[in-house]
């Protein structure tokens, strides 16, 4: 990409930021999911202290960011310090249509 393609690209994001300028401080609900799985009622009673639910993501796989409902990113779980994190890989593109 060109320095001038870059700096039209630059622009133009910049040009989108302050349309949205005004919403900027909104806050969303914002979910780290692990993984989905389906139970039945019965496995749903059946659960206890301890007891494991398998999904169906490998440890290895990202964990989805979501907000509002709409997946927004990928990640890895963090540790920092004593806390749990979540390091974005990779910003989903919107699917916006105005």
């Amino acid at each position: 990409m060109s320095e001038s393609e870059m700096a039209e690209l630059q622009a133009a994001n910049a040009a989108e930021i302050d349309t949205l300028r005004p919403f900027l401080d909104l806050q969303t609900p914002l979910t780290i999911e692990l993984g989905r799985t389906k139970l039945t009622v019965q496995a749903l009673l059946d659960l206890h202290k301890q007891s494991i639910i398998q999904l169906q993501r490998s440890t290895a796989e990202f964990v989805d960011v979501v907000a509002s409902g709409q997946q927004i990113a990928r990640g890895d779980i963090i540790m920092i310090e004593d806390r749990t994190g979540v390091r974005i890989h990779e910003v989903l593109r919107s699917k916006r249509s105005y």
